[in-house]
């Protein structure tokens, strides 16, 4: 039982390692729409700069969620461990 439970642990910092990743890649989509919209592409500056604010959002809050639950069951599967 105790060794499913920490294959959660590392599950969850897993994902939260992809959020990460998720909010780095979506600061790169974000910027080419910026710089679309300033060479004249102004639709498909509009769409990459929406889709990256929104890529980022999502990337922030899956590691921020992923990242507390892993911290969560860590801190209580040590505490139950006997010392």
């Amino acid at each position: 039982m105790e060794r499913h439970a920490w294959r959660k642990v590392f599950a969850y910092t897993g994902l939260a390692v992809i959020g990460l990743a998720l909010a780095y890649y979506a600061t790169a989509v974000a910027t080419s729409g910026i710089a679309a919209g300033n060479l004249g592409r102004q639709d498909a500056g509009r769409d990459l700069f929406t889709s990256g604010s929104a890529a980022l959002l999502v990337g922030v809050a899956m590691m921020a969620v992923f990242g507390y639950l892993a911290l969560r069951l860590a801190w209580v599967l040590k505490r139950r461990q006997p010392r």
